[in-house]
Parts: C-alpha cells; sequence; structure tokens
C-alpha cells in the first residue's frame, strides 16, 4: 500500500436518484390503461379498471366522511371541557378532592 501525504485519493461518489411521485401523471397513466382495455376488447379487464377507480373514490370519500366526523366529535369535547372549567365547579371539586 503506497502511502502519500501530498497526493490524497478522491472521495468516492454518491450516485443517488429521487424517485418523485407525480399523482397527476399517475391518474394520466392508469386512465390511458383503462381505455387501452377499453380497445382491445377484453371485458374482464374493463370490469377491473372499473372496479379499481370506483373503490379508489369510494375510499377518498370515507376518508373525507371520517375526518369531518372526528373534527365534530373533538369540537364537542372541547366544548364541553370548556364548559366544565369555567362554568362549573367541577375544578375546585376536583383539586379538593386531590388536597385532602
Amino acid at each position: 500500500m503506497k502511502f502519500s501525504f501530498f497526493d490524497r485519493p478522491k472521495p468516492r461518489t454518491f450516485n443517488y436518484r429521487p424517485v418523485y411521485y407525480d399523482p397527476v401523471k399517475e391518474e394520466a397513466e392508469e386512465r390511458r390503461k383503462s381505455l387501452e382495455y377499453g380497445k382491445n376488447g377484453d371485458h374482464s379487464e374493463r370490469m377491473r379498471a372499473a372496479i379499481r377507480k370506483r373503490w379508489k373514490t369510494e375510499q377518498k370519500n370515507t376518508d373525507k366522511n371520517n375526518q369531518v366526523i372526528r373534527v365534530f366529535i373533538y369540537m364537542i369535547f372541547s366544548a364541553f371541557a370548556i364548559y366544565l372549567i369555567f362554568f362549573t365547579d367541577f375544578v375546585n371539586r376536583l383539586v379538593s378532592l386531590f388536597l385532602r
């Protein structure tokens, strides 16, 4: 092995290419594939594409509905907590219970 103080070897480079996800491009490719299935006349592939598309839209709707319900429940819980803290004697009773 050769040792040298003035001629240092160059460090190895790291060749990393990030992979980007483009939802618009992905959707366009799915539409193109579904149109190709329609041209070929393969009924089972067209049905699969239609079911896949329907499930995707139903999943988005379900997720959005669950999010709305969750926010509504959080709002009710926080309103109830604010009511207990500011308009009732609950906090004073709770503190006196622990201080006994």
